[in-house]
């Protein structure tokens, strides 16, 4: 993947995450998450173990770099930026 690409994605990750974070917490809690400590707030555990095998715990930075690849991929005319929590969690 082209490396503008990549950076482009890898921005947006930091961008979904927070909003994720976000949805989970109440309103108070959600006004104080922002890019700057939204890795203090994710859990350290990036991976899980189930079925016999060692998979990508969900909604990590890697997992959701990975869906983000995914989509445009398979939708190379669409924006970066314009993929949400929606289109990630649906693909």
């Amino acid at each position: 993947m082209n490396s503008k690409k990549m950076k482009r994605i890898n921005r947006h990750v930091a961008d979904l995450l927070v909003l994720w974070l976000k949805s989970l917490l109440n309103e108070e809690d959600a006004a104080g998450v922002n890019l700057k400590n939204y890795k203090e707030l994710m859990p350290d555990q990036t991976h899980v173990f189930l079925q016999g095998k060692l998979s990508l715990s969900a909604f990590s930075e890697k997992w959701m770099r990975k869906r983000l690849k995914k989509l445009v991929t398979l939708h190379p005319n669409r924006a970066i930026e314009s993929f949400g929590l929606a289109d990630v969690t649906a693909a």
